[in-house]
């Protein structure tokens, strides 16, 4: 059964095989306020019960325009110094990878709202009539974890609700951040619900 969102973002219920994205940015108020600094995707294979690392990128913006506030940010959040975006690799060409990856795909994401909606189904990602998005994990990992009221389904929410639902660290990542740990976090999140019988 499919709704749909603004934008002519399908919005699907289920799908075995399913991408599960996570971006590193600059801030929580989305495009074109704010930057992508680091992408990843894993394939999650529902049926099998597996989950593998298929794409992980830091990506190259100016920060000599960041101002202080912002480089803690992304270097005390996702573990990301400015000389790691300045050496990433080209926006653009991040954005073509992903196109050509994630095309006629399922996606999700623990925050789709925040990683999707706010940043990859606009320029220069431009993902929004290329995919399919699956509801986020976090609105069906609250069945098992709620989030503390002021709590945002964004990265600190997703470790939050990774420790809870998974404290053997399946993942095996223990508390790295960054977008491909936060990957791996919610992949994992992902199958621990499907085997409950939510997702």
């Amino acid at each position: 059964m499919k709704t749909f969102l603004s934008e002519s973002v399908d919005f699907v219920v289920m799908s075995d095989n399913i991408h599960v994205l996570a971006v590193s940015k600059t801030g929580d108020n989305g495009y074109p306020i704010d930057q992508v600094v680091e992408v990843a995707v894993f394939k999650v294979d529902l049926s099998a019960n597996m989950m593998e690392s298929v794409y992980d990128k830091v990506v190259k913006q100016d920060t000599s325009v960041w101002s202080d506030e912002v480089k803690d940010r992304v270097k005390d959040l996702y573990g990301i110094s400015p000389e790691d975006v300045e050496e990433g690799c080209n926006e653009d060409a991040v954005a073509q990878d992903l196109r050509e990856l994630l095309q006629d795909k399922t996606i999700t994401a623990f925050d789709v709202k925040g990683d999707f909606m706010g940043h990859l189904k606009n320029e220069p990602y431009a993902l929004a009539r290329k995919v399919e998005v699956s509801s986020a994990i976090s609105s069906r990992s609250s069945f098992v974890y709620r989030l503390p009221s002021k709590q945002t389904p964004g990265p600190e929410g997703l470790r939050m609700s990774y420790k809870a639902i998974l404290p053997d660290d399946p993942a095996g990542i223990g508390e790295s951040a960054g977008a491909y740990e936060d990957a791996a976090r919610a992949s994992a999140i992902l199958l621990e619900l499907h085997q409950r019988g939510l997702y």
